[in-house]
């Protein structure tokens, strides 16, 4: 009779192990956490990498050196400021002093044939004296003028083209001014005028006695000029020549000048009531 094997499978089975199945969870699972605690670790690791950056406190002495050197340097920076702006002052204020002088000096030449002329006083050119302008006219070529090329050759006199007398006479007082044509004057100061050559004669060595014009004071509204001029009297230093001599005007005239494009017009003159604040400023050397 054959012989029954045994049923050995069961035995060799593994049985189930409630216990070491957990352990084997555990392990599994305790290695996923320490996966997870190598990451944090590493992650830990790299900001502790990172510097951290902390604001040092600053001393109070520090503090206040910056202060004051900001604040030094502000003054420093204004006191630049203030001199450039002085600087500037100056500089303006001397042009307007420059400026006012060559006005002054202009303006006093301009007018000087009708100062020496003492013209009575007009609003209008209409008002003007024949005579006058014709006088103020050739005054201005002999003041103002290269008078060579009218000199005479037979009597040495100067021989002035009518002409000249008319436009002479519209550079003072205007295009409108015009002139009749006529002898005026007396003794050396006498201006012969010969009708068929429409040509006046004058003395080239006129030694007069005449006022002198000194401007005391400018003023200006829209190109139109009030100038208060001092009327300079005859003196000894006139005739001899003698400088350094003191004289005071005799009296002080308004006139309005016209001003437009370089060009000066005499447009009036009138009797000023301006009278000097001290006797030095009454008093003009010669």
């Amino acid at each position: 009779m054959a012989k029954k094997r045994k049923n050995t499978s069961k035995q060799n089975r593994p049985q189930n192990n409630p216990q070491g199945g957990e352990k084997v969870i555990n392990q599994l699972l305790g290695s996923l956490e320490e996966d997870n605690n190598i990451e944090s670790d590493i992650a830990d690791l790299g900001h502790e990498a990172e510097p951290q950056v902390q604001e040092e406190a600053v001393p109070e002495p520090v503090k206040k050196r910056k202060f004051f050197f900001g604040f030094a340097l502000f003054v420093i920076v204004m006191a630049i400021v203030g001199c450039i702006s002085t600087v500037r002052f100056v500089v303006n204020f001397t042009e307007h002093l420059v400026d006012n002088t060559s006005l002054k000096n202009e303006f006093a030449q301009f007018i000087f044939p009708v100062v020496v002329n003492d013209i009575a006083p007009f609003e209008t050119v209409d008002e003007i004296p024949n005579t006058s302008k014709i006088t103020c006219s050739i005054w201005n070529i002999l003041i103002m003028k290269d008078t060579a090329p009218y000199e005479g050759e037979i009597t040495g006199d100067l021989l002035i083209p009518e002409y000249d007398v008319s436009v002479s006479c519209k550079e003072l007082f205007g295009n409108n001014a015009s002139v009749e044509h006529q002898s005026v004057g007396i003794g050396e100061v006498r201006f012969t005028y010969d009708p068929d050559n429409h040509v006046y004669s004058a003395s080239k060595n006129i030694r007069y006695l005449t006022y002198a014009p000194h401007i005391v004071d400018i003023t200006e509204a829209n190109g139109t000029y009030t100038v208060i001029v001092g009327y300079l009297p005859p003196s000894l230093a006139t005739v001899t020549g003698i400088s350094g001599m003191e004289v005071s005007p005799e009296k002080y005239m308004e006139y309005t000048l016209d001003r437009w494009d370089g060009k000066n017009t005499i447009k009036s003159v009138r009797f000023s009531d301006y009278e000097p604040e001290t006797e030095e400023a009454n008093t003009n050397p010669i």
